[in-house]
């Protein structure tokens, strides 16, 4: 049930404890007649796994379902070593697995074919990892060949129909999709809407997170996919960095067993919700799976033991108070809307306040966990029109561009952006910076998508 708490320590379960804490500076002044009062909060929800409970990590695959979604295009025999790099690190990655895992092995190409368990056990089959079915999904990749085109929406839609099959229709269980593409998706096989339409029907059913091989993926694609389904994308350019990559996705993966977790956030009269979405460890967008009178809830993905931050943004309502005066705006509770799984300790709601001042120099004091996460939305904006001048040939904006995120990468200590910001430009000491001569399309896209990760604040 919605909102009930369940003791961590129940005997023989493993538990989570969840925690939540509200971030925010309350004071607001008092608006201008006519004008719009804002207040930004930080939502930080950390999960920790119950170190006593006596069954912790004895059936982490049983709860899990994994589908491996392997492009096998013709793309992929050229050259020949890569395919030989995915089988390889397909291979690694199902080794990976947790025994009792149910899992599949998919050859996308314009249409997606199982490759194990073979086709013969019917549309839906999934195996369970031990080391015979691990042993037989390697042979089964290696004997397996590239032809045809690209339709990854047709991936998604058949990894649904095997989730579709699992036992009372996969209630309790994680569901996750590993992809992994070296090209984008043609619009002979599939168009966008076909796209968006599978992305639609597969939203909510189960995570993914894809992977870039070489040069030839969309990045669009990739952002649009992951996030869709609350995943992560990722650039690999050296084949020989594959393996540990999906290796390290899958066990990642295999570590989250707490799913149902919803934000739910309280509705207080005039008081209008401008935004949410998640911003550390990754930028997603939230959409509301839930909504009342009373309230909205916000699902979020399955967890292990780790820290997530949401940011909102909340239109404040003034009615002419005085100066001190206190109002809430809204209540931020975790609820959970899954049972099956492991038993929970929910925290107490959270309140987001605003209080009314007449110093109208209250907005230069942000709260550093809103200013931080803000800076960070900023630099993705920057980049992203530094990277649209360069398309375009626009060498003096796309300059301007990338030393502004450049000083923002600095100012919120993204050192892995920074290191993919000096691939493309030769930044000066006075906060300036210069292009490179040769600028290479992959390290474009490769900082492109390293923008859906952030760090946290110093």
């Amino acid at each position: 049930m919605a909102g009930e708490e369940v003791p961590a320590d129940t005997p023989g379960r493993a538990g989570f404890t969840v925690l939540a804490e509200v971030s925010q500076t309350a004071e607001l002044p008092v608006p201008d007649e006519g004008s719009e009062a804002r207040m930004y909060a930080v939502v930080t929800v950390t999960v920790r796994r119950d170190r006593d409970a006596g069954t912790a990590g004895q059936d982490a695959g049983s709860r899990h379902a994994v589908v491996f979604l392997i492009d096998h295009s013709s793309s992929m025999v050229n050259p020949p070593a890569r395919m030989a790099a995915a089988r390889d690190a397909a291979a690694a990655a199902v080794r990976a697995l947790p025994d009792g895992t149910r899992f599949a092995v998919v050859a996308g190409r314009d249409r997606a074919g199982a490759i194990y368990p073979a086709p013969s056990a019917g549309h839906g089959a999934l195996a369970v990892a031990d080391a015979t079915t691990r042993g037989a999904a390697e042979a089964a990749l290696r004997a397996c060949h590239p032809g045809g085109g690209t339709a990854i929406g047709g991936w998604l839609a058949y990894a649904r129909g095997l989730f579709a099959q699992l036992p009372a229709a996969g209630e309790g269980f994680v569901r996750h999709a590993l992809l992994l593409t070296d090209g984008r998706n043609e619009t002979g096989y599939e168009s966008p809407d076909e796209l968006a339409g599978h992305l639609d029907a597969c939203a909510g059913e189960f995570t993914c997170d894809a992977i870039g091989m070489g040069e030839g993926w969309a990045t669009e694609e990739l952002l649009l996919i992951t996030g869709r389904l609350h995943g992560t994308a990722h650039a690999v350019e050296r084949l020989d960095l594959l393996t540990e990559e999906l290796r390290t996705l899958t066990r990642e993966a295999a570590d989250r067993d707490l799913t149902g977790l919803r934000l739910r956030l309280y509705a207080r009269e005039g008081v209008e919700l401008r935004s949410i979405g998640q911003v550390h460890p990754t930028r997603l967008p939230l959409g509301a799976v839930a909504e009342t009178s009373y309230a909205r809830e916000f699902a979020t993905a399955p967890w292990g033991a780790e820290t997530r931050s949401y940011l909102l943004s909340l239109t404040a309502p003034y009615n002419g108070e005085p100066p001190g005066t206190e109002q809430m705006l809204t209540e931020v509770e975790l609820v959970r809307d899954d049972t099956a799984g492991p038993p929970v300790a929910l925290p107490p709601s959270e309140p987001v306040m605003v209080r009314w001042s007449g110093d109208h120099g209250l907005y230069s004091r942000m709260h550093p966990a809103v200013g931080h996460f803000l800076h960070q939305e900023e630099l993705v904006r920057v980049f992203e029109e530094g990277c649209a001048a360069l398309r375009i040939e626009d060498a003096e904006t796309a300059r301007g561009a990338f030393a502004a995120a450049w000083r923002l990468a600095v100012q919120v200590g993204d050192t892995v952006m920074q290191n993919h910001l000096r691939k493309l430009i030769s930044p000066g000491d006075d906060g300036g910076a210069e292009l490179l001569p040769r600028i290479r399309p992959f390290d474009v896209e490769a900082a492109r998508i390293r923008t859906s990760r952030t760090v946290w604040p110093r």
